[in-house]
């Protein structure tokens, strides 16, 4: 098949983003992903996905990938990638859209924060314990070389 300049099939697409075809189809029935153009405008044609539909997968990633529950995310991503619409693809109340994104961000943000301090009281208790076990197994070398 000819590959048309900035529009990408779901393998490519799936290739180029690390996001698998199936999951890209789940993302678009589910309404996180906005349904891609088809190829000769068909329902059932081929998705063919633009440099602007790999830019939102990936950010999508990105939220997925800090933890951003699915439906957090498919809040967030009503609407689109806001910033990279022309004007006259925006939606009406961009203001609005902003600021549920912002609230949905900040919580987030706090819970990675409060995510982080976890992880680091357990990574000072993991380094404890390595060094009780460097201590005790020099100590055994030790013993054994009658030191």
């Amino acid at each position: 098949m000819e590959r048309v300049r900035g529009m990408y099939s779901i393998s490519e697409t799936a290739e180029l983003t690390g996001v698998s075809a199936f999951t890209l189809r789940y993302y678009e029935k589910i309404g996180l992903l906005p349904s891609p153009k088809r190829q000769n405008g068909k329902k059932d044609g081929i998705r063919r996905y633009t440099d602007k539909d790999l830019h939102f997968i990936r950010f999508i990633t990105g939220l997925k990938q800090t933890g951003m529950p699915l439906k957090d995310i498919a809040m967030f991503a009503e609407g689109g990638c806001v910033l990279l619409q022309d004007e006259e693809e925006r939606v009406e109340d961009v203001a609005a859209m902003f600021a549920k994104r912002i609230d949905i961000l900040e919580s987030h943000l706090e819970q990675m924060d409060r995510q982080m301090e976890e992880m680091k009281q357990v990574k000072i208790l993991a380094e404890k314990k390595k060094k009780v076990y460097e201590a005790f197994l020099l100590e055994e070398i030790q013993k054994r070389k009658g030191v």
